[in-house]
Parts: C-alpha cells; structure tokens; sequence
C-alpha cells in the first residue's frame, strides 16, 4: 500500500500569523495623513513649550535653544507656587463635589424609575452644553450678596458646573452594572446605601476615574470664574498667575513656558494614577458571591 504524507499548510510556528502586506489605498493614505497633520499641531507647541523653557532668548518661534535653568527660578516663586496650590484646592473641592453629586444622579437615572425621567436627561443634556460664562454676572451678584466671593465657593460653583456631563459619563458605566447583582445584595437585605456604595461603586472604578478627570480638568483650567468670583489676589490660581507673565509691552516666552510646564504636571499625575483604573475595566467575576 502506497502512502502519502500530507506537507503542513505553513511552516511558520504554531501561533504566528503570516504577515500579509496591506493593501495601500486612498482612504488609508487619508486617514494617516490626517492623523499626522493632528499629531503634528499638538507636537509642536509642546516642543515649543519644552525648548522655550530652557532657551535664554526664548520667543515666540521654534528654535534651537541657549540653554538657562532662569525661567525654571522665576516659575518657582513663593506667590507662583501658592497659585498652584490654589488651583489645587479648587479642583479638588469641585472634582470631589461634582463627581459625588453625579454618581448619586446617575445611579438614580440608571437604576430607578422616576417620572418625567428622559425629559430630564434630555434637560441635563442640554445644559451640559451651555456655557456658564453666559451667567457670570447674575454668579458675581449672587456671590457677592451672600459673601461667598472665595476660594472654596468658586471651587464648589466649578464642580457644578461639570455635573451634567459627569451624570452622562457615569450613567453609562452603571447601565452596564447587572441588575442580578443588586437584587442578590437586596435577597441579603442590603439598604440602597449599601447596595450603592458596595456594589455598584466598586464596580464603576473606571466611570468613576474619567468622570473625576473631566472634573478635575475643568475647574484646573478655568480662568473666567476665579478671577470674577475670587476678590483676594492671593487666593487667586494658577491660569490668573500665567496671564500675569504677559505684561502690556513685553511677554516672557520662557517663564510662560517654564511655568506651563510646571502647572501641567498635576493633571499628568492624576491621568497616570487613574490609568490603572482604565486598564482594569469591569471586574464583575465573582461580584454575585
């Protein structure tokens, strides 16, 4: 009887694919050359921003620098400093109250029949898009009857203003949140306290995480509202500080850029600390028990 052996198919090792050339076509030469010219406009004012940092003579142009440690002395002044430290404070008041406000929203929304519920999303999606500059002088009067022209106020007034995108951001990540597992915690006669805050909270880390971002980003980077709503120079924050490094005759490219670099650093810290929250994603395995 004749045999035959049968050749394998690849000689490549069992689990490594065989590279195929891709297929060049206009939408593809398109879309990376899109994604180059965005990669682009955002590369190059933060090298611009690195190099003017450390450049004797820096300006307003992209250039090989004379390397100087100066603009890195005056970004780190004592008044400069006490301005970060403002601008810390009123991003974490706002993120901390603007993203327990809208956890507690969003669960209701998510979880809950409530009457006239999609008007109402419909309403916080419509001011979520509503700039709050549009209301600073009825803000101002407002604060300024009531004595609230301060630090805390304006941060507590920024974390507001962040709720109805935050109510959006966390609704979807608690849509996702089996309803199996609260009724198994409410079969152990769980209050919706506990049910909120032990079982779907912990589940949420990620919604959590983005929606502390967002909060975070949009009271550290507001201008408008602390320099209306803080009548104190001292109190005042970081962006107020930056604004000041640009006289009515001259501008001081490199402290501007020293002490850009500086008043980015916290927002990086806090993306990378969250970072692990994102990775995570939903660990449900296990939740019911």
């Amino acid at each position: 009887m004749q045999t035959t052996s049968v050749e394998p198919a690849s000689s490549l090792p069992l689990g490594q694919k065989r590279n195929k050339p891709s297929k060049i076509t206009a939408e593809r030469i398109i879309s990376n050359s899109s994604a180059l010219v965005l990669a682009a406009f955002f590369a190059l004012p933060m090298l611009w921003m690195v190099l003017a940092s450390v450049d004797h003579s820096a300006s307003n142009q992209l250039k090989a620098p004379d390397l100087t440690a100066e603009h890195y002395w005056v970004a780190f002044q004592a008044d400069n400093l006490v301005a970060l430290g403002n601008s810390l404070l009123i991003s974490v008041v706002a993120t901390v109250i603007g993203t327990a406000a809208a956890f507690v929203a969003a669960y209701v929304f998510s979880k809950h029949n409530i009457p006239f519920k999609n008007p109402l999303l419909l309403t916080i999606l419509f001011l979520s898009g509503v700039p709050i500059s549009i209301l600073i002088v009825p803000v101002y009067k407002m604060f300024a009857t009531l004595g609230w022209l301060s630090i805390i106020p304006t941060g507590i007034l920024l974390g507001v203003t962040a709720i109805p995108f935050q109510i959006y951001q966390l609704k979807n990540f608690i849509d996702a949140v089996p309803p199996e597992l609260e009724e198994a915690a409410a079969l152990e006669q769980a209050s919706t306290l506990q049910i909120l805050f032990r079982v779907v909270l912990p589940l949420t880390k990620p919604g959590l995480a983005s929606s502390a971002i967002f909060g975070f980003v949009n009271a550290w980077g507001n201008f408008l509202m602390p320099v209306v709503l803080i009548n104190s120079l001292a109190n005042q924050p970081a962006p107020v500080h930056l604004f000041g490094f640009m006289g009515s005759n001259s501008i001081d490219y490199g402290a501007i850029a020293a002490y850009s670099i500086i008043y980015s650093l916290p927002v990086i810290v806090l993306f990378l600390g969250m970072s692990r929250q994102f990775k995570a994603g939903f660990s449900l395995g296990g939740a019911v028990k």
